[in-house]
């Protein structure tokens, strides 16, 4: 009899511990259950407001008839992007209308007009769309884009994203520095001479002194 009885005790604790821990899995899975449909709807959110955004601002046309419509064209696929795109960093806007002015020729380089690269990005990757530079061993080419806006998006990407631009990221986001005389001096990987850095300071200069940059 007491052997039963102890028996019919166990399996009552059993079943109690059963019941109780069944009870912590439901409030945890609940609140985990909660936890991942509020992260869902938050994603589902951003995508909406992605797809408002993309579809309120519209890819801006390209023009280049003079250096200020160059710049007004740039500067408008600037905001197209920051616009259309989350979690992206904002580059400084005169470094970013100077380089592209330097490495384009105004827009007039045969990589700008052919293959709307505004920024003389490279790619080692030759089955992506390239153009080859006459003095190529063809170990590289130059990347050809759908639209100028997507070689301004690229560059942003590589000043936020790239290996060789951490220098540029302290200085910019760690330092929250925004002197473009300064955070040229970062950019050695995009040196292509001596007189880089002089270079894009003087369109800088320039760019205040005779041009407008106006953004959205």
């Amino acid at each position: 009899m007491k052997q039963k009885i102890k028996t019919i005790l166990q399996t009552l604790m059993a079943v109690m511990v059963i019941l109780f821990v069944s009870g912590i899995w439901y409030v945890v899975s609940a609140e985990k259950n909660e936890a991942l449909h509020a992260k869902q709807e938050l994603e589902i959110q951003e995508v909406v407001e992605t797809l408002e955004a993309i579809t309120t601002h519209t890819l801006p046309n390209f023009e280049r008839a003079n250096n200020q419509t160059f710049i007004n064209s740039t500067i408008a696929c600037v905001d197209y992007i920051y616009n259309t795109t989350s979690d992206i960093y904002p580059v400084n806007l005169e470094l970013l209308v100077a380089q592209a002015a330097l490495e384009s020729a105004w827009g007039n380089s045969r990589f700008a007009l052919e293959g709307r690269n505004l920024f003389g990005i490279r790619t080692y990757d030759l089955r992506e769309p390239h153009m080859l530079p006459s003095n190529n061993p063809k170990k590289w080419g130059v990347k050809v884009y759908m639209h100028e806006c997507d070689s301004v998006q690229h560059y942003i990407n590589i000043l936020n994203n790239g290996t060789k631009f951490e220098e540029y990221r302290k200085l910019k986001h760690g330092q929250d520095i925004n002197d473009p005389f300064k955070l040229v001096m970062t950019l050695d990987a995009y040196a292509s001479d001596k007189d880089y850095f002089g270079k894009v300071k003087r369109i800088i200069k320039m760019l205040r002194e005779d041009y407008t940059l106006k953004s959205e």
